[in-house]
């Protein structure tokens, strides 16, 4: 039987009292204390203790973000359900533009926009608060750029999807809601580096706040355009396009307004464009990596509209799954 003289507890006898008390638990103690703490053999209460406290830090960084995310998905599928109630081929054209192509501008922005949050991270733990505006400008330069090329895509997607052999009439109300969609590109192309240049500084509240406002904003705005005012495909795209600017632009206020930015957010500079080729080569390859995972379950979309049977009530369905799958 092993024995028990080396066996050291969580915290030392000086420490009893303090590990006791909930409010001082763990969150005074320095990296250095913990690693230390961790070195030792740790009774099964004590690993208790040290789960809740993770867990509660863990939810208190993530929590925000998850709001954030989960609401940004959301503004699409509050739009595919309003345009349900127009029929099942606008739905069908909706689901095909908004899952389909949309999801492929989701995945090149969020990729793209990781770099930030990466780069943004170490120069915040760096303390070089001023390089961290220089590479959000970076990434907004890129992020339009990219919105400008797949404008084209957007604007021609009716004889590429008629090409990949979608039926005609689905074909067309899907160019007719990537059409709507096209502003949207830039409103993602604004608020994706805004996001993480705040999520990289800690400033995650304030973005859940704003996503949840313009959210709620979104419902009544679908509300008005489908059942008061009776508008189509093309309009409830339009709001969408909406909401996401309203979003972008309490973004971009509150980085140039908040205090908290006072010191990251210093204007905009030349230096932006120097070196931003290496910079641009980390961005697409986050983007591709992101891409290729979104579109492995997206691609469905695609494939349930070459169907023998009825490609309308097959893409209805199969977009209903994706959103609650994405969702979940």
């Amino acid at each position: 039987m092993a024995s028990t003289e080396n066996y050291q507890p969580l915290i030392t006898a000086v420490e009893d009292e303090e590990w006791s008390n909930p409010n001082v638990v763990m969150r005074d103690l320095s990296s250095e204390r913990v690693e230390e703490i961790l070195g030792r053999r740790i009774s099964v209460v004590g690993w208790l203790k040290l789960i809740a406290w993770e867990s509660r830090l863990l939810w208190y960084l993530s929590g925000a973000s998850i709001v954030v995310s989960a609401f940004c998905f959301m503004f699409s599928t509050v739009t595919l359900m309003f345009t349900g109630h127009l029929g099942s081929l606008p739905l069908a054209g909706a689901s095909i533009a908004c899952i389909g192509i949309q999801g492929l501008a989701f995945g090149i922005m969020i990729g793209m926009a990781s770099a930030v949050q990466t780069y943004c991270g170490q120069t915040y733990g760096a303390k070089r608060y001023n390089a961290m505006g220089i590479i959000f400008q970076k990434a907004l330069i890129l992020h339009l750029g990219a919105a400008m090329i797949l404008s084209f895509l957007y604007w021609y997607c009716g004889p590429i999807l008629k090409a990949m052999g979608q039926a005609e009439e689905i074909a067309q109300e899907g160019q007719i809601f990537a059409h709507g969609l096209i502003p949207q590109l830039y409103a993602l192309a604004l608020s994706y580096p805004m996001q993480r240049f705040l999520q990289a500084q800690n400033i995650v509240n304030p973005l859940a706040y704003m996503v949840f406002g313009v959210f709620c904003l979104h419902i009544l705005l679908n509300w008005v355009v489908i059942y008061v005012l009776g508008y189509g495909v093309f309009e409830a795209a339009l709001t969408l396009s909406f909401s996401w600017w309203v979003f972008a632009l309490m973004n971009g206020f509150y980085i140039l307004l908040s205090p908290s930015c006072k010191e990251s957010w210093t204007g905009f500079s030349r230096r932006a464009f120097i070196g931003i080729w290496p910079y641009f080569k980390i961005t697409i390859a986050s983007a591709v990596m992101l891409c290729l995972e979104i579109w492995c379950s997206r691609a469905m979309i695609l494939l349930s509209g070459l169907l023998p049977a009825d490609p309308t009530i097959s893409l209805d369905s199969i977009s209903i799954c994706l959103l609650v799958k994405t969702h979940t």
